[in-house]
């Protein structure tokens, strides 16, 4: 069922439709009174009103013929060879019909109605009465049209949402198997060298692999939830790099409410390991950071890795991890993030992520 036939099913469009009707016979007998009054003619307000109410009603009670009779027969550039000549000839009869109702009505209000025929008020008000429901006719046609292009927009938005929904699955889908062959690949890296490294590499693994696959079908999680994954992860890569690897969180704590997509930072800190602590030959250190800044969640990233030119042999390169946070991003937000990689003097990489500032309700 289209918006216009649950709307015109309502009891309060119902009353809508009797109010419109009703002020046009109000307004009508106003003129009627006004113009008795400027001809100096006895002003009779109760029988006017009954009269003007009986002619505008009797055209009221085709109202709902005419919604059909619009959306069975609408005139666009598809139907309108077709729709006029059924809509001429279905208001020539409604407008006959209306007379028969109104005449009927008259004669029994006011005796001087006995004598009218409906010939002779056809002959008088056919035209101007056929004006008046083309009149109807076309404001039917209006809010139909409207009603159409809403319900368009609706189906619209609910498709967009519905491909956004999907394109963010399968991003999220893509992360989780190249972050899986990434932290397996270390793990049989360590195999051979440190069994018992690579056994606590595999625990966390799973544990980590257990949080991620609960969330259930959640885009956004809050902060706190996404640092305790990303805690996760960083004890992951601890057993890989050892002493090498320095992790801080400096990520202000009344922040743990700020949502976040799910997964997010993840991909950010293995770019920073991977093209920055694994690049050098000491110790490293990668910092995480968040702060609320005019309305926005900024999430920084920083590494003290080696400097990095442009076009330098194994720079870092947006691979499938920053594409797909970019892409989720972009799903999400819109225009209202921003993902920005800035080198720092000196060496290392500044990674920093805004979005809209939003805290979970529970």
């Amino acid at each position: 069922m289209t918006t216009t036939a649950r709307l015109m099913n309502r009891p309060t469009s119902w009353l809508a439709g009797f109010g419109v009707w009703t002020a046009l016979a109000v307004l009508s007998s106003v003129q009627s009174v006004i113009f008795l009054n400027s001809i100096d003619q006895a002003v009779q307000w109760w029988p006017i009103l009954l009269g003007r109410m009986a002619d505008w009603y009797t055209c009221a009670v085709f109202t709902p013929a005419y919604f059909w009779l619009v959306r069975r027969y609408p005139i666009d550039r598809g139907h309108w060879k077709a729709s006029i000549p059924v809509h001429l000839v279905t208001t020539s009869m409604f407008v006959v019909l209306k007379y028969v109702m109104f005449i009927a009505i008259m004669r029994q209000m006011e005796p001087g109605w006995t004598d009218r025929s409906l010939q002779d008020v056809l002959a008088r008000s056919f035209i101007f009465e056929t004006i008046a429901f083309w009149s109807v006719l076309g404001i039917v046609h209006a809010i139909v049209f409207y009603e159409g292009f809403r319900d368009r927009e609706v189906q619209a938005a609910e498709l967009r949402a519905q491909l956004s929904a999907s394109q963010l699955e399968a991003l999220s889908a893509q992360l989780h198997p190249h972050f899986l062959f990434n932290t397996l690949q270390g793990v049989s890296t360590l195999m051979h060298r440190d069994p018992r490294g690579a056994d606590a590499m595999l625990n966390r693994l799973s544990e980590l692999l257990r949080r991620t696959l609960h969330r259930g079908a959640r885009q956004e999680v809050p902060l706190e939830e996404e640092m305790e994954l990303l805690g996760y992860y960083v004890g992951i890569m601890q057993v890989r790099f050892g002493d090498r690897l320095i992790f801080e969180n400096q990520v202000d704590g009344s922040l743990k409410k700020a949502l976040v997509p799910h997964f997010i930072l993840q991909p950010l800190v293995e770019n920073a390991l991977q093209h920055g602590i694994a690049r050098r030959a000491g110790a490293g250190r990668v910092t995480v950071t968040g702060a609320r800044q005019n309305g926005s969640l900024v999430l920084s990233i920083r590494d003290d890795g080696p400097a990095q030119e442009k076009n330098q042999p194994g720079a870092m390169t947006e691979g499938i991890g920053l594409g797909n946070t970019r892409l989720r991003l972009e799903r999400l937000y819109g225009a209202a993030q921003r993902l920005t990689l800035v080198p720092i003097a000196g060496g290392g990489m500044l990674v920093e992520l805004v979005l809209p500032y939003r805290e979970a309700t529970t």
